[in-house]
């Protein structure tokens, strides 16, 4: 190897090693690459000439079938001589399993010789077998042609590769060679001492960015001797700028110097201060003579390399300016100090700034002891840094345990050791230092706690609250809003009488849960007393149906009540747990949607099975003839009609051709002519109902119905459609015909209706609904919102 390598670094010329290299490496690769490609090729030929003779013998096979049938000798002959014309191959025999005869071509002895290959077909005649015919065949046509294709591409590899190696010897010439020798001419020059001439040479490669790189430090050499001349100039200009001056101070010899912008600093000219040490000490201010003086000499003993100093010095006209002294030693092997340099900066102002900031840190801080609410800042270290008297007080922490700026850990170690808030050991308030270092080195713990709920992540990531109780009773609403540079600003609030508040809103609203669930159990018994009223004949088939909701309405307010109670006990204890609350609320919800999901399945049924029973259609929309339709809704309640001495006429122009829903349509005119027949007219009276028809602008019909009974007292004007409302409770009036009549209007038929009547005068109902409906609601009335526990603590995510 080393003779190799020496022998490499021998020969002269760049282009003589690329040629080493690229020649033989040329010669294997396609060398590897002939003979992979010939072999596939090889192979390509030998199974293009098996086809071949596969597909003669396919074809011949059928073409012999009728000839060796009628055993026609000649036609057989002739055929076989026809498949020898191929001259892939060497011998054919055909067979003839019935007579037993064989034919051959060229010759008796075929095959001549045993390195053939064979393909075989039978010949058949309706699927009966009556010979063979043997195709055997040689490959050298196949070598042959392979032969010829490996020299005509021996050819041309050969001179591709001449080619391809003048190619790449001018390519390195032009590249490589040209740039290299101008490279080496200038680099001799300037070792000749002929100057520094710049190689003419520009180009992007790895070349030219080396001769730009030689071209760019001859520059560099020329322009050093200009920057070492800008150099003090600048330096000068920087101090000045900075307000600061530069010292130096030879500790062997005591000399003591200082630049020209040091007596600058305090208003004194360049030259009224002598550069001795005893005249800095004279300027410096009497009570920090000692201190500083203390501090220079301990600059001298230690082994530090660098120091800092703040202090004040006397300015010409009396006044005092701050000063930051920084200086660096120089030290010999031993660790001595031979010499001491550094800067001294004017930073009054930034002092000054400090000091006002410090201030006003005092005016927070009596501000925040005197206010109501306790707060608490907890840095990112996890350790307090703000808290005021109010804070200690609400926490049962002495004031100047906070004062000193504990760990919160230690907070949370004191609180548990005094037994506050012992009761609940899942409080947030014990796992607050999520995210912080404590003491322990391990963030997100404090004694082995579990995280609160919401933030089992161990960091603090949104503000939240919560409530505590304390010992003696009082109650504690805790606020944690967390901090972008880390760590998080808590308030502490009492709350103690708002808190007892909503513990007796909480009373008052399960009371009041019970009272909405008679409301509800009376509402129900209602509607199905009026629904069984005018459904006496179906009551049996939708009895099963109403049952099934309001059985599970019943079970779930049974349940909730059941669930209701135990919380009172837990609570009424002090055993009540937030998992208690949150499982309580989680049921009392479900409980909820189901017992409302349940009750409007009922009051659908109910609303369906009146519609039914005036209108034997279902609530599917279709076109009607608006004045046949109701003439039939007249003529169906003609039994009622006829019990009565009062009339109904319908005055209504044909061809009114309407796209809506009829049975909502007829409920309203049936609900209508009811209300009427009940409170409209006093007893013996003789009364008349007219339903008076007409076309309106915009695509819509106005429906007037009008009585003229005895009218509507002004005063119930306005609740006519509340349900419930009725003036003849206990005569046979349930409240709920014209509730119906309104949300059938407005909703099923998207329209709006209207009552005009003045006492003694009639009534007249006026309806204006579109002929052709677009997306009605469902026409049962939609519950209110059922009210909401109101819990002592909240849940802290």
């Amino acid at each position: 190897m080393t003779r190799i390598a020496e022998a490499w670094r021998r020969i002269p010329t760049v282009s003589a090693k690329f040629l080493l290299i690229l020649v033989p490496s040329l010669v294997v690769a396609v060398s590897l690459f002939s003979t992979l490609f010939f072999h596939d090729r090889y192979k390509d030929l030998q199974a293009a000439l098996r086809e071949k003779v596969a597909t003669i013998a396919d074809i011949n096979a059928a073409a012999l079938s009728n000839t060796l049938w009628t055993f026609d000798v000649q036609t057989i002959r002739n055929v076989i001589q026809a498949i020898g014309a191929n001259r892939e191959l060497v011998c054919i025999e055909v067979s003839d399993d019935l007579a037993g005869g064989l034919f051959a071509w060229p010759g008796a002895n075929c095959p001549a010789d045993d390195g053939t290959r064979i393909e075989r077909r039978p010949i058949r005649v309706q699927n009966l077998q009556i010979g063979t015919i043997t195709l055997h065949y040689s490959q050298d046509v196949a070598r042959e042609q392979l032969r010829q294709e490996m020299v005509n591409t021996a050819v041309l590899l050969l001179l591709t590769l001449g080619g391809t190696i003048a190619a790449a010897l001018t390519a390195l010439r032009l590249t490589v060679g040209r740039p290299l020798g101008r490279l080496i001419a200038s680099i001799l020059e300037s070792e000749r001492g002929g100057g520094h001439r710049p190689v003419d040479w520009r180009a992007a490669d790895e070349l030219g960015r080396v001769i730009q790189a030689h071209n760019a430090m001859l520059a560099r050499l020329g322009q050093e001797e200009a920057a070492l001349r800008k150099s003090e100039q600048r330096l000068a200009l920087a101090i000045t700028a900075t307000r600061s001056s530069v010292w130096d101070y030879d500790l062997h010899s005591g000399q003591y110097w200082w630049s020209k912008e040091f007596p600058t600093l305090l208003g004194y000219g360049q030259t009224e201060l002598p550069m001795t040490s005893a005249t800095w000490s004279s300027l410096l201010h009497p009570d920090e003579v000692e201190r500083v003086m203390a501090e220079s000499r301990r600059r001298l003993r230690d082994r530090a390399m660098a120091y800092a100093a703040v202090y004040r010095m006397r300015r010409r006209d009396g006044r005092w300016a701050w000063i930051e002294d920084r200086a660096t030693a120089q030290r010999d092997p031993d660790g001595r100090a031979l010499r001491l340099t550094g800067t001294m900066s004017d930073v009054t102002e930034r002092v000054q700034a400090e000091l006002d900031l410090a201030h006003e840190r005092n005016v927070l801080q009596v501000t925040l002891d005197n206010t109501d609410q306790g707060i608490i800042k907890v840095d990112g270290n996890g350790r307090v840094v703000t808290a005021n008297r109010r804070a200690a007080e609400l926490l049962n922490i002495p004031p100047e345990v906070l004062a000193g700026t504990p760990r919160f850990a230690e907070l949370v170690a004191i609180q548990r050791h005094g037994g506050e808030f012992g009761e609940m050991a899942d409080d947030p308030d014990l796992h607050l230092n999520y995210g912080l270092d404590t003491e322990g080195g391990e963030a997100g713990h404090a004694g082995g706690s579990a995280a609160p709920p919401g933030n089992a992540s161990g960091a603090i990531g949104q503000p939240f609250t919560f409530k505590r109780r304390r010992r003696d009773g009082r109650i504690v609403e805790i606020r944690t809003n967390p901090l972008p540079e880390g760590g998080f600003v808590r308030t502490l609030t009492d709350v103690t009488v708002e808190a007892r508040s909503a513990e007796e809103i909480f009373d008052a609203m399960q009371q009041l849960e019970h009272a909405y669930a008679d409301l509800k159990e009376t509402q129900a018994s209602l509607v199905q007393a009026e629904k069984m009223a005018s459904l006496a004949l179906l009551v049996a088939g939708v009895a099963h149906e109403i049952n099934t909701p309001i059985g599970i309405a019943f079970g779930c307010a049974t349940h909730l009540s059941g669930r209701t109670a135990m919380l009172a006990e837990a609570f009424e204890r002090g055993t009540m747990r937030k998992s208690d609350l949150a499982a309580y609320v989680a049921t009392a919800g479900e409980s909820s949607r189901l017992i409302e999901q349940n009750l409007t399945r009922a009051a659908e049924l109910i609303q369906s099975f009146k519609r039914v029973a005036v209108d034997q259609t279902s609530e599917e929309r279709r076109r009607f003839d608006l004045l046949a339709y109701l003439e039939e809704v007249v003529t169906s309640l003609g039994p009622t009609l006829r019990k009565s001495p009062h009339r109904v006429a319908v005055a209504c122009s044909p061809g009114i051709v309407m796209d809506s829903f009829p049975g909502a349509l007829s409920q309203v005119v049936t609900n209508l002519m009811m209300n009427a027949l009940t409170h409209a007219f006093p007893a013996d009276s003789r009364g008349h109902m007219v339903i008076d028809v007409d076309e309106a602008a915009e695509g819509e019909v106005e429906i007037r119905f009008a009585d003229d009974g005895i009218g509507i007292a002004a005063e119930n004007l306005p609740r006519v459609f509340e349900p419930f409302f009725t003036t003849r409770r206990g005569a046979g009036g349930s409240g709920l015909g014209l509730h119906i009549v309104f949300n059938l209007t407005t909703q099923s038929l998207g329209g709006r209706i209207s009552v005009d009547s003045v006492p003694g005068d009639g009534t007249t109902f006026t309806l204006r609904i579109p002929k052709i409906a677009a997306n009605p609601q469902s026409p049962h009335p939609v519950p209110g919102p059922a009210p909401t526990p109101v819990s002592l603590e909240t849940d802290p995510a």
